[in-house]
């Protein structure tokens, strides 16, 4: 929705004699079913971290790199998707498409419970890989209609407390997966059921959720409007240095990072011999520290600036945390949790400031109405990440010994680094360009578009 269609949305609001029901409690209600929306999608999403050995018990001849290319397959759609924009949205509407790209994420799941009944992982991949279609874009539509209910308050805190509850469905699954699996007789099958059910009790959240906006909309006599950002690969020969550098920071921190939490129950257990139970609580802390910190963080950045300063900070966590994993190890048969804890306090932290510093940057790096491309390209780049990335680090962990996990921690501590000079680049480019991603936010974003007016002036008169 952009800026002309939101303030002709507000206008016929105030015409109307009725209160809009965005303006009362009832937008909680709305939030409520947002929220839980998000848990149940994310409850499913990285089952096969957890839940890696039973994978691997459950399929013959698989081993850890099998389980890292379901997250290739998930991740390999939306290389392309982000692409397209709201391309889909626009076509069937906002409402329409929350509900059927959550539909799409159920049929994969489905395919998921079938290949563990059946014992066929190719079957599995493709459930994968279905899930991967529907996920990103069923999560950018339910993004969108909270935008419409808190649009000018409190939409900070809304769409912060939908990342809390995103981050509390990776916790609970990965407390919940493995004990299913253990309760019904070490069943794959079960936990792919449960993950399947809950998606479907989800999916009629969704629906919840999209008739009262629908009726909302048709209360306060306003149409739909489904448009947002489009996508114009043209703009992308405007974007200038600092963009392709915090592209560049995208694509390795959050590579190192995932790929880190993907493998790293296994590790805990091979290295650190954990017990499942052990590995997963550990596991588990960086998603409890970005449920309670992003909102956090997100209203402190906003307030003080300082982006790329944390930009570089968050660079040197992620290589500190490879470089503790890399000299702290366990020789001795006996179950080691300081340094595995410790570090994981630190992936902690980092996760939760890198996503509440880094996303606000892309609309500071381009034009004002290019911020739909920007943010898909970064989306693109990310994913490309997160599609070849698990194939490396499944290749160095096929024999799952410690020095093969080693060999991985490396791999990603190398990634980090170079994370680390696109942060520190970066830094010093945008000092360069007048510091604006060090800013405050303000309000109404006018430093901003004076900035980008600037820019336009600069290139208009060399031309």
């Amino acid at each position: 929705m952009n800026e002309s269609e939101k303030k002709d949305q507000t206008q016929e609001l105030i015409t109307n004699k009725q209160k809009s029901w965005h303006r009362t409690n009832v937008r909680w209600l709305a939030l409520f079913l947002a929220c839980f929306f998000q848990f149940g999608s994310y409850f499913s999403t990285d089952y096969p971290s957890v839940l890696a050995e039973e994978i691997k018990s459950s399929f013959e001849n698989k081993d850890q790199s099998d389980v890292n290319l379901l997250y290739t397959y998930y991740s390999m759609p939306n290389v392309i998707l982000p692409l397209l924009g709201g391309l889909f949205i626009d076509a069937i509407g906002i409402r329409l498409a929350m509900v059927g790209f959550f539909a799409i994420l159920i049929i994969g799941q489905f395919l998921c419970y079938i290949s563990a009944a059946t014992g066929n992982f190719t079957i599995m991949l493709i459930g994968r890989l279905v899930f991967g279609l529907g996920g990103e874009n069923c999560v950018v539509a339910q993004s969108y209609i909270v935008s419409k209910w808190f649009f000018g308050s409190e939409l900070a805190f809304a769409l912060g407390l939908n990342i809390t509850f995103a981050r509390l469905g990776s916790v609970l699954g990965a407390i919940l997966l493995g004990k299913t699996y253990i309760w019904f007789g070490n069943s794959l099958s079960a936990s792919m059921f449960f993950c399947f059910v809950l998606l479907i009790l989800a999916w009629i959240d969704a629906i919840f959720l999209a008739l009262l906006d629908k009726y909302s909309d048709k209360r306060d006599k306003v149409e739909e409007k489904i448009e947002g950002d489009k996508i114009k690969l043209s703009d992308i020969k405007e974007f200038k240095l600092d963009f392709h550098l915090l592209t560049l920071s995208c694509l390795t921190c959050y590579s190192a990072f995932f790929l880190f939490q993907y493998n790293n129950v296994e590790m805990f257990k091979i290295i650190y011999h954990m017990s499942s139970t052990q590995a997963n609580n550990i596991y588990s802390i960086p998603y409890y520290s970005a449920a309670l910190l992003t909102p956090i963080f997100g209203y402190v950045i906003d307030k003080f600036g300082r982006r790329t300063h944390l930009l570089v900070l968050c660079g040197a966590l992620l290589v500190l945390v490879n470089i503790l994993f890399i000299m702290l190890t366990c020789e001795e048969q006996k179950v080691c949790l300081a340094a595995p804890i410790i570090g994981q306090i630190l992936n902690g932290i980092y996760y939760s400031l890198y996503a509440a510093v880094m996303w606000p940057c892309v609309p500071l790096c381009v034009p004002e109405r290019a911020v739909g491309t920007a943010f898909g390209v970064v989306n693109a780049v990310q994913n490309i990440g997160l599609t070849v990335f698990p194939i490396i680090v499944g290749h160095l962990i096929s024999d799952e010994t410690p020095a093969a996990y080693r060999h991985m921690i490396l791999f990603l501590g190398c990634t980090a680094i170079v994370g680390l000079i696109s942060n520190f680049a970066l830094w010093f480019v945008d000092k360069q360009n007048g510091g604006k991603m060090a800013k405050p936010s303000l309000k109404d974003n006018t430093q901003v578009q004076d900035y980008h007016i600037q820019e336009e002036s600069s290139k208009s008169s060399k031309e």
